[in-house]
């Protein structure tokens, strides 16, 4: 569980417009974007037990879209064949509870099937049920004694998927739980409470070695030839960046991230 209290708004934020309009998609701008899909006016449904502990069913409106649609049969198709890698089965999801300007974050691992959420999609073109386990035991007494968590502007939860299977981060959520911080490694960026803005990220230490260079020949353009990259060295690393944009078979963007990856002892790589 993670609290978090904030002051009042001055500007309407995009993610403010998302919960005005009833849910959707997320966008966050910038270099380092991120997508989520957020459901809001969640309430707490049936709450069952099972043989690891307890299910807990939440009620939430369904995002503008198909799955509002007036026809229940187009409704759970919807559910079920086109929206069914939403909300899938097995997603690591975040129910936030808001409450005069306190957030209360929990985690917990969906466990319902497209059929189980389009069979709710018929009785409601705006709300569906979904099934989830949460880690926090707090939400399980919350829930066993049916607390209103929406009630208006300032009282309300919603839910967030960005689509996240818990069995891919479960190895390493359970690591960073029981190990010994100065254990970790590259503890120095998961482990920092605030990063610097302008952080540097250190070589490979196998790289550092004196005499060490990654041979990037394999990758020139035939007749065309590409320098060993010393990691060590500034000049090196400009040079082989600049030969790889103009004389391997890689594009522009594949050269820098080769360099960077080299360079850096954690670098991260979308595409």
């Amino acid at each position: 569980m993670w609290t978090q209290s904030y002051g009042k708004k001055r500007e309407v934020t995009d993610l403010e417009k998302v919960l005005t309009n009833g849910g959707g998609l997320y966008r966050s701008s910038g270099k380092n974007s991120v997508i989520f899909t957020v459901y809001t006016d969640v309430h707490y449904a049936q709450l069952s037990t099972r043989s690891q502990g307890f299910e807990i069913g939440l009620k939430i409106r369904c995002p503008p879209g198909p799955g509002r649609d007036t026809e229940s049969k187009k409704r759970v198709d919807y559910w079920k064949f086109a929206g069914s890698k939403k909300l899938s089965s097995g997603s690591l999801v975040a129910l936030v509870l808001v409450s005069r300007g306190t957030l209360t974050v929990y985690l917990a691992n969906l466990l319902s099937s497209p059929d189980d959420i389009s069979e709710s999609a018929k009785h409601s073109e705006h709300y569906i049920q979904v099934k989830a386990t949460f880690f926090d035991p707090e939400v399980e007494i919350e829930a066993l004694r049916k607390e209103k968590i929406t009630v208006d502007a300032n009282t309300f939860a919603i839910l967030i998927d960005n689509g996240v299977m818990f069995e891919s981060v479960r190895p390493f959520l359970k690591t960073l739980s029981t190990i010994d911080s100065t254990l970790i490694p590259f503890s120095r960026y998961i482990c920092a409470q605030v990063l610097p803005k302008n952080m540097e990220i250190r070589p490979p230490k196998y790289a550092t070695t004196p005499g060490f260079c990654f041979k990037l020949q394999s990758v020139a353009r035939d007749g065309q030839r590409i320098d060993p990259l010393d990691v060590n060295n500034p000049a090196s690393i400009a040079r082989s960046r600049a030969q790889l944009q103009r004389f391997s078979v890689l594009d522009v963007s594949q050269a820098d991230s080769v360099v960077d990856c080299l360079t850096r002892e954690v670098s991260l790589i979308q595409g």
